[in-house]
């Protein structure tokens, strides 16, 4: 035993030496997180950052899916429910089955589950934003700075526009915002295989992790709020992520598309709302990437206060952690893992310790019901502090050996791996215990 023990230090000791010590990086090794995403950070100036990524504007092809991916995928039980057909923004479904029918449940007619988050508790107006970074986003970034509710905001971005314009992202992130994730290119998802469903996501995801220190979103909406059952289980099961839709449309993107709706009609009837009961909170769809629509919030902001609201982002709101791996704010540390035997690690996964407190059905339309298939997912995995020195301390050790002989820039799989100082310290200590 001790001779095992003490090997293993030896290759932890040297490994910890020649590692990078960047914590913020850290994900624990033996979690989800560190199975599904790689963990580096492309550099935004580089000429070549895109290359780091499939081509914005449409689906990423499945020869560019990570092989991680597909096998959780194959791992969780998904309902039996067939891609619809576009049908003009109402998806239809094989046999005349209901969109409305509570085994799909698409929110396009108006079907919730328990597990949406869709209605905020009383008196709270959760402030987010899709579809950026866009032309009008730093407009909205300094507004938001100004007034000091940067954090207080959720954006809702599209991998296909990060690739664009990455240090936009990057500035709403720094400033404080909570970044979720609104697809890769704004496709109707109900319509898409189930591996288009994972490239959407998942790309998405991996570009924000990428230029946000490595923090897994935990949030996602669907575009035109197409979901259904089927991309909910994917969603959850495989990427942890929770689906965001809406219990209010400002119709801010219909201005200048749309004679019926006019910066006026929809200021006016945003403030109606506003001055009415609180007993629903407030989730609004509004957008960041023309001007008209940024317009729209600024004009209204100062009536959210001054009929009482209370501002907060879409975690926030529900009581929940910003990130997969990480807490409150983006300067919270990253989930790490302590190398050591004799310590209590809790690994965070992509669906480990779900909370999903969504309020009570709203006075919004939406029949509520319970998604069969989208509960598929890994439980937390918790170990114990009694676990064996020796085996574990040589497991830590064959894991670190190879992740840095796999490490591949391009693979879904961690590309960096680095133990901090204060890890080592801690597995150290954990050995030395184990002998006595």
């Amino acid at each position: 035993m001790f001779a095992t023990a003490y090997l293993s230090a030896l290759s932890l000791i040297a490994f910890a030496a020649a590692a990078p010590m960047d914590e913020s990086w850290l994900q624990a090794r033996d979690g989800d997180v560190a199975t599904l995403f790689r963990r580096g950070a492309p550099d935004p100036s580089d000429p070549n950052f895109a290359s780091n990524y499939p081509d914005a504007g449409s689906t990423p092809s499945k020869d560019k899916l990570p092989q991680a991916w597909v096998d959780k995928l194959a791992s969780i039980q998904l309902p039996d429910i067939s891609p619809s057909s576009p049908n003009n923004g109402y998806p239809t479904y094989t046999g005349g089955e209901s969109g409305a029918d509570e085994h799909i449940c698409s929110f396009t007619y108006q079907c919730t589950t328990d597990e949406d988050l869709v209605n905020p508790p009383s008196g709270v107006f959760a402030l987010n934003f899709d579809d950026g970074p866009g032309p009008a986003s730093p407009d909205l970034y300094a507004f938001l700075e100004q007034n000091n509710i940067s954090n207080a905001a959720t954006h809702f971005m599209i991998g296909g526009n990060i690739v664009y314009d990455p240090t936009t992202m990057q500035a709403a992130a720094k400033a404080g915002g909570h970044i979720a994730v609104h697809t890769w290119s704004h496709p109707y998802m109900t319509t898409l295989s189930n591996e288009d469903v994972l490239s959407e996501l998942g790309w998405t995801m991996q570009i924000i992790s990428d230029l946000n220190g490595g923090r897994i979103p935990k949030y996602w909406r669907p575009p035109y709020g197409d979901v259904d059952n089927r991309v909910r289980a994917i969603a959850k099961g495989v990427f942890g992520l929770e689906t965001v839709p809406w219990n209010t449309d400002s119709a801010d993107w219909a201005i200048g598309s749309n004679p019926q709706y006019t910066t006026e009609s929809v200021e006016a009837q945003l403030t109606t709302w506003l001055q009415g009961d609180k007993k629903n909170g407030l989730l609004l769809l509004e957008h960041e990437i023309k001007d008209t629509e940024v317009n729209v919030f600024k004009d209204i902001f100062p009536k959210i206060g001054a009929n009482g609201w209370k501002i907060q982002n879409v975690a926030d709101a529900f009581g929940m952690d910003w990130y997969v791996n990480s807490g409150k704010g983006n300067t919270d540390a990253v989930t790490s893992m302590s190398v050591a035997a004799n310590t209590l690690v809790a690994v965070n996964g992509s669906t480990s310790q779900q909370v999903s407190t969504s309020a009570s059905a709203s006075g919004s339309a939406s029949a509520s019901t319970t998604s069969g298939g989208a509960s598929a997912s890994n439980s937390a995995s918790l170990t114990s502090a009694s676990a064996n020195a020796a085996s574990t301390a040589s497991a830590a050790a064959s894991s670190v050996s190879a992740a840095a002989a796999g490490s591949n820039n391009k693979s879904a799989a961690s590309s960096v791996v680095s133990v901090p100082v204060t890890g080592f310290v801690f597995g150290a200590v954990g050995l030395v215990a184990a002998f006595l």
